[in-house]
Order: structure tokens, then sequence, then C-alpha cells
């Protein structure tokens, strides 16, 4: 079964960045944002941590 949240999760964990995985999207960051959240409310987990370096992988993720 395919699932686009799943692509757009490998690009933000990959680049680290809503903002950047937005850009290879041609979406806002808004909208990945908002994806993102998404996946983590329908796997009740949180994916993502704020970090000083960008995005971080959380245990879940």
């Amino acid at each position: 079964m395919y699932d686009r949240h799943l692509d757009i999760f490998v690009l933000v964990a990959e680049y680290k960045s809503f903002s950047k995985a937005a850009k290879k999207l041609n979406v806002s960051p808004q909208a990945v944002l908002k994806q993102i959240q998404l996946l983590e409310d329908r796997l009740e987990l949180k994916l993502f941590s704020r970090s000083p370096n960008g995005l971080v992988l959380t245990g879940g993720g």
C-alpha cells in the first residue's frame, strides 16, 4: 500500500529540514509540516525533534 506521507517523511529525515524537503517537493514548508503532523497523529508517536542543527529523528522516527 502506497502512502505519500512516508515519502515526505523520508525526505524530511534525509534533509533534516521541512523547508528543504518542501523545496524538493515544490510545496510550502507548512504543507510538509502538516503532512508530518498527520502521520504522527496516525502513528501516535513523535517522529522528529528540533535541534540547533535542524531536525533530528526521535526513537520512534
